[in-house]
């Protein structure tokens, strides 16, 4: 059979140039039982509609979900318990806990490890001094070696040593 106005009311049907009265011919098409093969993708399109409408709550719906909400109250109470509810608070304090121990410690073993001796004579250096008071300890020990040395016009005594050392 030539389905041909068929085919044609459909491509105008997907342009949204349809009337109402030919959407109504594709909805009653559709809904016989004899529908060529090739059309039958389009048929759930169209019959939508008159299945939905016969789709309906029983009248015995309402029972039926009352029945089920009232066995669910029968059942145990769900009880809520302080320690279920505050389970994953307990569970991230104990990780931030366990990072902050880790931290401190960590911190504590690169502190407190003795400085390397390379020398007998060096000792560490206590990191919390003070610059200040390393340069004045400095200046003072300068200022007592220049102290200790004679101050005597030395000029012409290394002049004359310069002069015999090219001799």
């Amino acid at each position: 059979m030539n389905y041909k106005y068929i085919e044609q009311l459909l491509d105008r049907y997907f342009d949204c140039l349809t009337t109402l009265e030919e959407e109504q011919i594709l909805r009653s098409f559709f809904s016989q039982e004899d529908v060529p093969a090739h059309l039958m993708q389009y048929r759930d399109l169209f019959v939508f509609e008159v299945e939905a409408k016969n789709d309906t709550l029983g009248e015995d719906f309402d029972a039926k979900m009352l029945a089920i909400i009232n066995e669910e109250e029968k059942k145990a109470p769900r009880t809520f318990s302080l320690r279920r509810q505050f389970a994953p608070l307990f569970r991230a304090a104990a990780i931030v806990a366990v990072i902050l121990s880790v931290g401190n410690i960590a911190e504590h073993s690169m502190v407190n490890q003795p400085a390397v001796e390379e020398n007998t004579n060096t000792t560490a250096i206590n990191p919390y001094i003070k610059t200040v008071d390393i340069e004045s300890a400095i200046q003072i020990k300068d200022e007592s070696r220049a102290e200790a040395t004679p101050q005597t016009d030395s000029i012409p005594a290394i002049q004359s040593e310069k002069d015999e050392n090219l001799q």
